[in-house]
């Protein structure tokens, strides 16, 4: 059964008072005014909890396409050995890499792999490329780490990922619109960094448009992780610690 405010005055006017007949122990409009932020309060709860609700694991792309695949059944090229003699249960990347460009479809074979046992420091993979579509995978044993991937574009400006890792791990792809113009005629670095899941990206995010860092979505971090400064004070909070992952590079000559 549910009452209206008018009721609950009625009641209470009625109950409220001493047996002498003196005022109310607490004031009514007190009691009313406590009732309505209660009110409001359950609102906003059932409000936030429906957002939750909808938020989901995401993977910003700023300047390259991100394509997903299934993993392909497991093998591995040759790669350089471990940065460190502690090792986890390092992932492994896929074989191949599938690009799906417009109507154009094509898999890409593993050229170069490294693996690492640490997060929280950047590392930097370089690599020879053969074309101009290629293309990079990031592994975690933790499908919910963070990880922020950093290339050169065409544009000058960097390019890349950045979100969760993901249980199929994330990467993206150049092609003839988005790689330098010198990318055949040197050798090329790709920038990667990898957070624990539960590095505090709100405690060191600038704070954003409509967004509160006490509470700020995975979108709303995902995009805090683009910003090399708040990159550096994360590093910071998290300092180094164990965490096996591996990138894997992917290229081919592309006949015309």
């Amino acid at each position: 059964m549910s009452h209206t405010e008018s009721d609950l005055r009625a009641l209470l006017d009625e109950r409220g008072h001493h047996p002498a007949g003196g005022e109310p122990a607490v004031s009514l409009d007190a009691i009313v005014r406590r009732g309505r932020r209660i009110r409001r309060g359950r609102r906003v709860r059932r409000a936030l909890a429906a957002g939750g609700a909808l938020a989901a694991a995401v993977t910003l792309v700023f300047t390259l396409p991100i394509v997903r695949q299934e993993a392909p059944p497991a093998s591995i090229t040759a790669s350089r050995p471990a940065d460190t003699a502690r090792m986890g249960r390092v992932p492994e990347p896929p074989p191949t890499y599938k690009v799906v460009l417009f109507t154009e479809r094509f898999e890409l074979p593993l050229i170069h792999t490294e693996r690492f046992s640490t997060v929280g420091a950047p590392r930097t993979v370089t690599f020879s490329p053969v074309s101009k579509y290629t293309a990079y995978r990031v592994v975690c044993e933790d499908p919910r780490a963070w990880v922020v991937t950093i290339i050169a574009t065409k544009s000058g400006e960097p390019g890349g990922t950045t979100g969760r890792c993901g249980e199929r791990g994330g990467g993206g792809h150049h092609d003839e619109l988005s790689a330098p113009s010198g990318w055949l005629k040197r050798p090329q670095s790709l920038e990667i960094w990898v957070f624990p899941a539960d590095a505090p990206i709100r405690k060191v995010m600038k704070p954003a448009a409509d967004c509160d860092p006490t509470g700020c979505a995975e979108i709303d971090q995902a995009r805090a992780l683009m910003d090399p400064e708040v990159r550096d004070r994360l590093a910071a909070e998290v300092r180094e610690q164990p965490g096996a992952w591996a990138v894997g590079v992917y290229d081919a000559p592309r006949k015309k």
